[in-house]
């Protein structure tokens, strides 16, 4: 499946492999994109209980989330965020996309709790975790002298995947 630059995309954007996976899917959420980006780039490769509790940790500003990604154009660029303590570098705590965050994976351990009797849901690994752009509400606003100017409203696309790498020898014990 190709990605098209600048649209959005209807269904998931990897291919679905593996025998221990689920998935699961958020839609037109509204939170800012560069904060979705920052937080999935912090997630991918955690297991599902430690980013829960990780985001529960950002969203009580014990924690920062590392923002590396350069958001302006040109040479250079800035992250527009602070250091914070520590040898983190930029950072911030991004309350509502924790919230948003913390329900995509709450969904998905629900998805492999009905899907697995033997797994653990807690103990799976973010195998692919992404942040795309949704549809845009587009609207007008009216500004003097009979103009108007462009007030957009932009969403996000969420989607996980969660994958077991346990032992394989558990289910031929009996």
């Amino acid at each position: 499946m190709s990605r098209r630059i600048g649209n959005s995309q209807r269904g998931y954007t990897q291919l679905l492999e593996g025998s221990n996976l689920v998935t699961a899917r958020a839609v037109n959420i509204d939170v800012h994109h560069k904060h979705c980006y920052h937080i999935a780039k912090a997630l991918r490769g955690m297991n599902a209980a430690s980013a829960i509790s990780y985001l529960e940790d950002v969203m009580d500003k014990k924690r920062a989330v590392p923002y590396v990604r350069r958001s302006r154009r040109g040479r250079g660029g800035n992250t527009m965020a602070g250091h914070r303590k520590g040898k983190m570098g930029p950072g911030k705590y991004p309350n509502k996309a924790s919230k948003e965050f913390i329900k995509l994976i709450n969904s998905a351990m629900e998805n492999a709790r009905q899907r697995f009797d033997t797994i653990d849901p807690e103990d799976m690994t973010i195998t692919h975790l992404a942040a795309h752009r949704g549809q845009i509400a587009r609207h007008w606003r009216p500004r003097a002298q009979g103009r108007a100017t462009p007030k957009n409203h932009y969403q996000v696309n969420l989607e996980i995947f969660l994958e077991y790498f346990g032992d394989e020898d558990e289910e031929d014990d009996f």
